[in-house]
């Protein structure tokens, strides 16, 4: 593949709603589909993220029309740590398409949106499989083995 199939574009989802229903899906089959969460649900509540001043963000990966990944900035995506805020969530890559840098460029931006917000840390949960993904960019591990899965954070560069 030469650099040029290479490229990507990162964008708001409120700039490209035309995702949400791809990015609904892959949220709902990866994460909720197995705890009887209907996709139509995720839909919503990223449709609610269109809203400027609604607390989520998202971002898609594209090459023009076909969807390559998302991810999103929320306030909590863990019920066992509630007052660690905001969290990288979410964070999925085509299959297809990973070994791209896409996931690093996308979980790179909602961090860096985490911190021009006024945050001087982010936080992510991962299973022990993709612990290493995110140790690679920076991110330290709070905790191991909470319901399963690593609590990672980055802090704010200096």
């Amino acid at each position: 593949m030469d650099s040029l199939e290479r490229t990507f574009t990162l964008s708001e989802m409120s700039k490209t709603p035309a995702f949400i229903p791809t990015i609904a899906h892959r949220i709902w089959q990866a994460w909720w589909r197995d705890k009887g969460v209907l996709q139509s649900e995720i839909e919503t509540k990223l449709r609610a993220a269109l809203c400027p001043e609604a607390v989520p963000t998202a971002y898609v990966a594209h090459r023009g029309d076909t969807y390559l990944g998302s991810a999103l900035l929320i306030e909590s995506d863990f019920a066992a740590r509630p007052h660690l805020t905001p969290w990288v969530a979410a964070v999925w890559t085509e299959e297809v398409h990973r070994r791209e840098g896409i996931g690093t460029a996308l979980v790179k931006r909602m961090a860096q949106l985490a911190f021009d917000s006024g945050f001087s840390r982010a936080y992510l949960c991962a299973s022990d499989d993709n612990t290493p993904f995110y140790e690679k960019m920076g991110w330290k591990v709070l905790e191991y083995h909470v319901k399963q899965l690593n609590v990672l954070a980055l802090d704010k560069p200096n």
